[in-house]
């Protein structure tokens, strides 16, 4: 087990970024920003890495600078294309406080939806489908996202942004127009139904409960790249498949993928989602109990368990079961936080949780 150790006390700076809106399953939480003098309510994901701005919303970015770039999400099967431009960009904390970050931003350029992206093989430009299908182009206009998360470079995911460097919350350069270093501010934060804790101190994060974290891909490049948590979790009580687990804020739905030969019971139905390719879904049936343990933290282990169907706070929207395979992995979805707060120390690789209080979580 890890807690928050000595190395911690010498970090002083953190700065507390409310969110713009009452934290809901229904959206995706945002915070309040400022680009280039423009005011942006941006989206937070922690499932994902890298800032995103359509161009439209930039005018004073100049067309012809940065690098070519681009970036595709596996989930939403969204392709955007555009330029790696350096830049500034504030949060709103309270009562008139901000923390400044410069990280390179993708200025979207163009933008698809492309189900048939292959991320091994596509790059800048949205291919023809199977049946010489042509993908309609996207307005770039209304196109703000952020990704602060980790874990999510791996080579054959086909995201060349997913980098810390691109994360504006591990390259904090200010706060409140005064610089901050490595050394009065520890690269890291913590993630609530409130909003988000920039720099992790002694004081904010007493409570948690940390597990170490293994290097992730590119950490020989960059220290601060890490892979993602471990879990293991059972259905109806029984198994225990053990594999990577990410509490992801850009959903609410859960994403579940058992062991080889672990049966979860599931059901098809009609896909709810109007907009939806698949016209019948699978979905993990009402009532199916599970539970997610995080065991490597020790004899202080962490646990949450919701049964489909019943309302919990902490019950994702429904739970989408993946084919079994090894290895395991769970996508919590953001309700997940209505039990516990999550912490990323990006210096010493190491994840948090702390209890919310009155939560019908359990910590055991």
């Amino acid at each position: 087990m890890c807690s928050a150790d000595d190395d911690l006390l010498r970090h002083t700076d953190s700065i507390f970024i409310p969110f713009v809106y009452k934290f809901s399953a229904k959206h995706v939480p945002q915070v309040m920003c400022t680009i280039e003098g423009v005011s942006i309510k941006m989206p937070v994901d922690t499932g994902s890495t890298g800032l995103l701005v359509g161009a439209p919303i930039l005018p004073s970015v100049d067309s012809k600078i940065g690098v070519s770039a681009h970036h595709f999400f596996t989930s939403s099967k969204i392709l955007y294309v555009g330029r790696l431009v350096e830049l500034p960009i504030s949060f709103d904390g309270e009562a008139g406080s901000y923390a400044t970050a410069k990280v390179p931003i993708l200025v979207v350029d163009k933008s698809w939806r492309c189900p048939w992206y292959s991320p091994e093989k596509d790059s800048f430009e949205c291919p023809p489908g199977p049946n010489g299908e042509m993908a309609v182009e996207r307005d770039t206009s209304n196109i703000t996202y952020m990704g602060v998360g980790f874990g999510r470079n791996h080579p054959s995911d086909g995201m060349p942004i997913a980098t810390p460097r691109v994360n504006p919350f591990l390259n904090i350069v200010a706060i409140n127009g005064l610089s901050v270093s490595s050394k009065s501010m520890r690269a890291g934060y913590i993630v609530t139904t409130k909003g988000i804790e920039l720099g992790l101190t002694p004081n904010n994060t007493q409570g948690f409960i940390f597990d170490k974290l293994q290097p992730g891909w590119g950490h020989a490049e960059d220290p601060r790249d890490w892979s993602m948590a471990e879990m293991c979790f059972s259905v109806n009580g029984k198994g225990r498949n053990c594999g990577a687990v990410l509490v992801d804020t850009g959903i609410a739905q859960m994403y579940i993928r058992a062991d080889e030969g672990v049966s979860i019971p599931t059901v098809t139905i009609r896909n709810p989602n109007k907009h939806g390719y698949a016209k019948m879904v699978r979905r993990v049936k009402r009532g199916t109990k599970i539970t997610v343990d995080f065991p490597t933290i020790g004899d202080q282990g962490v646990s949450y368990s919701f049964i489909i169907g019943e309302g919990s706070p902490i019950e994702p929207n429904f739970v989408v079961p993946g084919r079994p395979g090894y290895p395991p992995f769970v996508n919590t979805g953001r309700n997940f936080l209505h039990g516990h707060s999550v912490a990323f120390d990006a210096v010493g690789g190491r994840f948090g949780y702390r209890p919310v209080q009155h939560s019908s979580s359990s910590v055991l």
